[in-house]
């Protein structure tokens, strides 16, 4: 027998000295360090993605508005005061929200009071041609990300 032999004993599981495997402390370390690393950048993805779900939301809603007031609008009598051209200085620009035929602020995604939305519609007598009316239905409303607005223009 060697003498070396002699001093050193087998592991508990039986295996000689200095064959054991395993991970050291530092490559636990590290391996912890890039799987923390990951869900950081996972996190950031993650806020991201909320609120862009979040804009939709508020969008699917804007376009629900404008949509509802269009089909209201065609729906009215052509002689109806809903669809009167009462502001023609508007009609070179009937997307503006500044000067309008109409205006509902403050409402919610189902038309009524109490929400973060505005709806303004303007109305062009005679535009494409006598006896038609251009509409325009725009809605705005402001979120985490700032200012947006939708707009549908028809001809009735």
């Amino acid at each position: 027998m060697r003498p070396d032999s002699q001093n050193k004993k087998a592991c508990a599981d039986g295996t000689p000295p200095g064959t054991q495997r395993g991970y050291t402390l530092v490559e636990v370390f590290f391996a912890i360090f890039i799987v923390a690393t990951a869900f950081l950048g996972l996190s950031g993805m993650t806020v991201t993605l909320i609120q862009s779900n979040s804009s939709n939301d508020f969008t699917d809603i804007a376009v629900d508005l404008a949509q509802d007031k269009l089909e209201e609008l065609k729906n009215a009598s052509f002689t109806s005061a809903v669809v009167a051209d009462v502001n023609s200085a508007n009609n070179s620009d009937l997307e503006s929200i500044a000067n309008f035929d109409f205006q509902e602020s403050n409402i919610n995604g189902m038309g009524g009071p109490g929400g973060g939305f505005t709806r303004t519609w303007n109305i062009a007598d005679g535009v494409p041609k006598i006896g038609m009316k251009t509409v325009v239905v725009v809605v705005t409303w402001t979120d985490q990300l700032g200012g947006h607005r939708v707009s549908f223009r028809t001809i009735l």
